[in-house]
C-alpha cells in the first residue's frame, strides 16, 4: 500500500523491550519496512551488552545505534511531533 500512497509517508516504527540486540539486529536488518526501533530500556541495554555481552551481541548492538536503526524511546515523542 505505501507503494501507491501520495504525498508523506507515515513514520513506521517497532518500540521494544527485547534484551538481545541479535534480535533487534534481525528486525532493523530485515525488509527495511520499519524506519527506526525504540527500545524502552536503551541505556540499560547498552551498560548490559557492554558489562556480559557476547562479541556478537555488542556487534550487533553497535552496528544498529551506529546506523540509526536503535533509538532511545525518549527520542520517539519529539520525532513523532516534527513529523
Amino acid at each position: 500500500m505505501i507503494r501507491h500512497r501520495r504525498g508523506r509517508l507515515p513514520h513506521l516504527v517497532v518500540v521494544t523491550a527485547e534484551p538481545m540486540p541479535s534480535r533487534i539486529a534481525s528486525i532493523a536488518r530485515g525488509t527495511g519496512e520499519a524506519d527506526a526501533i525504540y527500545h524502552i530500556a536503551f541505556d540499560a541495554l547498552k551498560a548490559a551488552v557492554a558489562a556480559v555481552g557476547s562479541r556478537q551481541q555488542q556487534d550487533a548492538l553497535n552496528e544498529i545505534i551506529e546506523q540509526g536503526r536503535l533509538l532511545p524511546y525518549g527520542t520517539l515523542p519529539p520525532t513523532l511531533s516534527d513529523w
